[in-house]
């Protein structure tokens, strides 16, 4: 008969006896400011012990202090690539299953269900990151009535896409324009263009024709486009010969899609540029307002530090 000493009977039993009132218990609370369960782990094994609970919380920590943490994980990896603190993984296939739920009842600026943050000095570092290996969506943002996703950079950029962007809505901006490589000296420069802004809704077509030898040129026009536009205006340019005075003018005016314009002389080139204002029935449910009033919750500036002043920000719930 082998007897064991009460020391080493009670290490033997200590993690069934663990597992057991965890499962039986499944909210635990520590109010002496001490973790409540420490466990570590190496090559790769599960840590001190398994919860498994049927229709029920598996672990639940109750921390009341004042900026205290309920669930703190810590990896002090410093060289592992795939370093986790904290994970979170749901089997469920049901459309609203989560990994990581966060939640937060406060109406405060700046709370948030869920928090991360990054204080690499790289260049690429990331404070929530969010992936998907199919055809989903990496990160997705929903609100009922704020911003689903909000950014804010003071010295670079708020947001940064590398690929095509699709807006389903409008789309407000203080400035547009395009930034490619510069064609006489790519390595070196960007070239950019600002964009062309109009009240209206407007789209703007172009083109050049040579009139025929008695002095009438006709403009074919794509087959929608009377579906799309109204309200046509015209431009014309005559390109001639030095001291050959040659007058255009448009004789029919755009119908079926074409237009017939003549010059005083035959076969002369001419420049042209019609716009049309969109009448799609998109375009008709949300015309642009021009002039919008500003309402009290939102600030007084979009851009303050221009008019020399310390106002917050018109349209935004975060400083900056």
């Amino acid at each position: 008969m082998v007897l064991r000493s009460p020391s080493r009977r009670l290490r033997q039993a200590l993690p069934y006896a663990l597992a057991v009132a965890v499962v039986l218990v499944p909210s635990a609370r520590s109010d002496n400011g001490d973790p409540l369960i420490v466990g570590s782990l190496q090559n790769h094994a599960t840590a001190l012990t398994l919860l498994t609970t049927t229709g029920a919380t598996g672990l639940e920590v109750l921390n009341p202090a004042f900026g205290s943490q309920a669930v703190y994980g810590y990896a002090s990896s410093t060289n592992g690539g795939n370093s986790v603190g904290v994970n979170g993984v749901s089997a469920s296939t049901a459309a609203n299953a989560s990994g990581v739920l966060g939640a937060v009842n406060s109406s405060a600026t700046n709370a948030a269900g869920v928090r991360g943050s990054n204080s690499s000095a790289s260049c690429c570092g990331m404070g929530v990151a969010g992936f998907h290996s199919g055809q989903g969506i990496g990160v997705y943002g929903e609100a009922q009535n704020g911003f689903a996703v909000s950014g804010f950079s003071p010295n670079n950029w708020s947001g940064y896409f590398q690929g095509s962007v699709n807006v389903v809505g409008r789309l407000y901006k203080s400035s547009g324009a395009f930034r490619i490589d510069n064609p006489i000296d790519p390595a070196h420069s960007y070239l950019q263009h600002s964009f062309v802004e109009s009240p209206d809704m407007m789209n703007v077509y172009n083109g050049n024709v040579r009139t025929d030898a008695k002095g009438f040129a006709t403009v074919t026009l794509p087959r929608w486009f009377q579906a799309l536009n109204k309200d046509f205006r015209y431009q014309l340019t005559v390109i001639a010969k030095r001291g050959q005075f040659v007058q255009a003018m448009i004789v029919k005016e755009i119908a079926d899609n074409r237009f017939t314009l003549e010059t005083s002389k035959p076969k002369v080139k001419v420049s042209w540029q019609v716009t049309g204002i969109r009448k799609d029935r998109y375009a008709n449910a949300h015309r642009i307002q021009v002039v919008v009033p500003k309402g009290d919750a939102e600030g007084k500036y979009v851009h303050p530090e221009l008019y020399g002043s310390r106002s917050r920000r018109a349209s935004s719930c975060f400083p900056g």
